[in-house]
């Protein structure tokens, strides 16, 4: 019998992850954890090995979102025939074997397999299911699947009614595919903007007395300003819990443990490591392990396990001379800090005009979880941690 390569669960959160490439063909023998497959999810790659060796027969297609648990492949003993579900997506097999299947929707005369919300939200905006590419097992449409239909039609109908622009001239040799980590990033982030209701809190700090116990702490390597910030953060979510917490359902969860990713950006997109348990570390092993992980995400070596878990994100954007922005959530967490450029500003420093490091932090966080007053209290606590950062060096 052929045994089932299902997409694997690679964190408490995820549910579905995208097939990048197939590292073996269609019909092709494989040995026992041969990598046949490589996925995305949660903005890292992995490679999905072969569960014992026979007949590789595909599943899915690239590109092809696959939910947990969700066949991707299957491995057959020589002698045995194909499986259903791929004769299914194949179609009959011929002496050339496909490197690729594609799914084929589930029909039945016009009947469309699809879920009981998908074919009520079909009747209410006047869809056809047999238009609608559907996302699930085999075609199976779902009301997600419905709703995207729906968004593009939308959007078909304004730039139809838009006046006609001049063709361009061709530039084939400027377009850059949306694929891989590019393309989860840009889903997510859209995710995240339509289904948070997302508000932002700012706060300067003055960082004088920071960069005077910086000095005076003599600490090697020297903490730059953003691992002091992950520090603070770390200690008023352990003050402020509300913001260390994820929304399911119809309840928040307040979350036991702090593990702050840190936004990395790389060339063709970013990755968020996690420095866990970060409010019961010292600053010497936050330093430490917030540099090892920024180095193993630029050389493409961290693991599953250290880019996902993360319950706040910090992203630093002052690195390229920005003083302040909006950053996005970082689904499934409830807030993220960004972190601006530290200026030198004119103050008024005990009745004296003087010339200070000013920093701006910009918190935006999920107005359905935590209400402007609790994310205001937890900024002030980063402010003050900051702007007094005695406790950060203990």
């Amino acid at each position: 019998m052929a045994i089932q390569v299902p997409m694997p669960k690679l964190g408490l959160l995820m549910t579905e992850g995208t097939i990048i490439e197939w590292l073996v063909p269609d019909g092709q023998v494989v040995k026992q954890d041969q990598p046949i497959v490589n996925i995305i999810t949660q903005k890292i790659n992995y490679e999905v090995v072969a569960p014992t060796g026979g007949v590789l027969y595909h599943a899915a297609q690239v590109n092809e979102k696959t939910q947990i648990g969700e066949p991707l492949a299957f491995v057959a003993a020589p002698d045995e025939p194909p499986p259903l579900i791929h004769r299914k997506i194949a179609g009959p097999r011929e002496n050339q074997r496909p490197s690729m299947v594609t799914p084929v929707k589930p029909k039945f005369g016009n009947f469309v397999l699809a879920s009981p919300w998908a074919r009520l939200l079909a009747r209410e905006n006047g869809i056809d299911l047999v238009q609608v590419k559907g996302s699930g097992h085999n075609g199976y449409v779902n009301g997600r699947d419905v709703l995207r239909f729906n968004r593009q039609r939308r959007l078909v109908q304004i730039l139809e009614q838009l006046p006609p622009t001049p063709p361009a001239s061709p530039a084939s040799e400027y377009i850059i595919p949306l694929t891989g980590i590019r393309r989860t990033i840009a889903e997510r982030m859209a995710e995240s903007l339509h289904t948070m209701a997302q508000a932002t809190l700012n706060a300067e700090v003055d960082l004088t007395e920071l960069f005077r116990l910086r000095r005076q702490a003599q600490l090697r390597p020297m903490p730059t300003h953003t691992e002091l910030v992950i520090k603070a953060v770390a200690l008023a979510l352990a003050a402020h819990p509300h913001l260390n917490a994820v929304l399911l359902g119809d309840e928040i969860e307040l979350l036991p443990d702090i593990h702050i990713g840190l936004a990395v950006p790389l060339q063709d997109g970013l990755l968020v490591p996690v420095v866990r348990h970060t409010n019961q570390r010292p600053l010497p092993e936050i330093i430490q392990e917030t540099r090892r992980l920024i180095a193993a995400a630029r050389a493409g070596d961290l693991t599953v396990d250290e880019v996902t878990g993360s319950t706040f994100t910090v992203t630093n954007l002052g690195v390229y001379g920005v003083d302040f922005f909006v950053p996005i959530i970082n689904p499934p967490e409830t807030a993220i800090l960004g972190i601006g450029r530290i200026v030198r500003k004119p103050v008024i420093w005990r009745g004296q005009a003087a010339s200070h490091p000013m920093l701006m932090l910009c918190l935006a966080f999920d107005h359905r979880v935590v209400d402007g007053a609790r994310a205001g209290a937890f900024l002030r606590t980063v402010s003050r941690l900051l702007a007094r950062p005695e406790v950060l060096f203990d």
